[in-house]
């Protein structure tokens, strides 16, 4: 521009030649010619032009070099409405003025764009102290405001997911666990409470009672993240009590700063309170189920021996000699003996007890395989037993006798009305995931077998293959239990016509954290 502005015409202009300039004007314009910063120069009455290299790439080939020396008003007829009034202002009371970002839009590339800028417009004034320019320092901002502008909308956009989400959402700041920012689910499980700027402490007191602080306390200190799955939190989700009880899948993850320090904890989660009153009430329709499928074969198993204990009475009443009566007597006796364990071992089974106990491999199939004698019998099943161990585990036994009833029943209708082959076994074992000693209650009969698309099924709700007889949450609830006592639920199934049939693995370790009512 220095090149332009020395071989450019200026005795055709107002301004005259270079050789003619007053002081003032022959100052700024090297002024301007040697700064990096983009700079623009309107003087005298017709605002004859100048402008340096830096400006050069804002007006493009559209107006350069068109635009060096030319008149202001006819260089910029498409803004002039824009910044004749502010050129005026300098000019004429010699009011500078400042602008941030903003729009003035501008022919370029062969049509009128919007362009941003931030620019200042500054009188110059000549040795007698009158005004005889404006000096113009500008900088074009188009991209920096259409990018601030592109990131408030996915700031809004992701705000509005962040409002919308199904999963509750909270910012922790610092070791106190400030509240940061909560979204709309959150608000909601703590009952419309203003938490921001205050601590959990302070905000919900009754979770620190409850130990949750105590947790974030932890997370913060460890950097570990904490995982909890359906945890019961009673919270004051009114200002009147009592306390709701709610249940939380949820996780706290730590927050971490680019130089790897903790600054805070994230807290994400769902409120699962309905899910889990559901799958409480499906437990307990399971339980009556279970209930209903035993007293078929209780009832059996007792109409036998009272209707023989009936007759040996008739025998003594009417017996000839007092050791035939005694006879007989005894065989009832006996009868009722066997009526008196069944009646035990079926309220040894529904028994709910508040604390895990021990109890070995070989007692929970003692105490299941009796009651199915009726069912066996009638389906001419064939129990094969095998009891390798006597090592006892601790567990909820009612809960854990009514899964090796499922897997007992459902075994025998797999091989009625054909008959067949119970392998009942139990072990001791590993889960190799975990490397936790257990015992292995195993479950295999020589039924019809399941076919791939059964077998990827049979752990969803109310799957069924039974018709109406089945109520398809049976081996569902059977796998959470088994969870819950953190075991393994396993089954493998072949169909083939040489052999066919179903193998149940159930691993319980020796010692388990499972809660009653869990």
């Amino acid at each position: 521009m220095a090149d332009l502005t020395r071989a450019f015409p200026w005795g055709e202009t107002c301004v005259g030649s270079i050789d003619q300039w007053p002081e003032a004007l022959y100052i700024v314009v090297n002024t301007i010619l040697n700064s990096k910063h983009p700079m623009f120069l309107w003087w005298g009455d017709d605002l004859i032009q100048f402008y340096n290299d830096a400006y050069r790439p804002s007006i493009r080939e559209d107006k350069h070099p068109s635009a060096l020396g030319q008149k202001g008003r006819e260089c910029w007829q498409e803004i002039w409405p824009i910044i004749g009034p502010q050129i005026d202002s300098v000019m004429t009371r010699g009011e500078a003025t400042w602008h941030e970002n903003q729009l003035v839009p501008i022919n370029r590339n062969g049509k009128l764009e919007d362009v941003y800028w931030t620019y200042g417009y500054s009188p110059v004034r000549g040795s007698e102290g009158n005004i005889k320019g404006t000096l113009v320092v500008c900088t074009e901002t188009t991209q920096n405001v259409l990018a601030k502008r592109q990131l408030e909308r996915e700031s809004q956009r992701l705000a509005e997911l962040f409002q919308q989400a199904p999963a509750f959402f909270a910012a922790l700041a610092g070791p106190e666990h400030r509240y940061e920012l909560v979204n709309r689910p959150y608000q909601e499980l703590i009952g419309q409470r203003d938490v921001l700027g205050k601590t959990v402490q302070e905000a919900i007191p009754e979770s620190a009672e409850q130990g949750f602080v105590e947790i974030l306390d932890r997370v913060y200190r460890t950097g570990e993240p904490f995982v909890g799955r359906s945890m019961p939190i009673q919270l004051a989700r009114s200002k009147t009590p009592p306390l709701d009880l709610r249940y939380l899948d949820f996780v706290y993850q730590p927050r971490y700063e680019t130089d790897g320090r903790i600054s805070g904890i994230i807290v994400l989660g769902i409120d699962v309170t309905e899910s889990r009153r559901t799958e409480q009430l499906l437990l307990q329709s399971e339980k009556l189920n279970a209930v209903g499928r035993l007293a078929s074969s209780i009832a059996h198993e007792i109409n036998n021996p009272l209707a023989a204990v009936t007759n040996l009475i008739f025998l003594a009443q009417h017996s000839d000699s007092l050791d035939d009566a005694k006879l007989h007597l005894h065989s009832a006796e006996v009868e009722l003996r066997r009526v008196s364990a069944i009646a035990n071992q079926t309220l040894r089974f529904h028994r709910q007890s508040t604390n895990a106990r021990p109890v070995t491999g070989p007692e929970l199939i003692d105490a299941t395989v009796p009651l199915y004698q009726g069912r066996l019998l009638n389906a001419q099943v064939r129990v094969e037993r095998r009891d390798r161990t006597g090592h006892p585990v601790t567990c909820f036994e009612g809960e854990i006798l009514q899964v090796l009833s499922n897997l007992i029943g459902n075994a025998i209708d797999a091989m009625s009305p054909h008959g067949g082959r119970l392998l009942i076994r139990s072990r001791e074992g590993t889960d190799w995931r975990t490397g936790r000693k257990g015992i292995v209650l195993t479950v295999a009969d020589t039924g019809a077998g399941m076919s791939p698309h059964t077998l990827s099924r049979i752990y969803v709700p109310f799957f069924t293959t039974k018709g109406h007889n089945g109520n398809g949450i049976g081996l569902w609830i059977s796998r959470g239990i088994i969870e819950r006592h953190q075991g393994v639920l396993t089954v493998r199934s072949r169909q083939s016509e040489s052999r066919s049939g179903t193998v149940f693995a159930l691993f319980l370790p020796f010692k388990t954290t499972a809660r009653d009512g869990d």
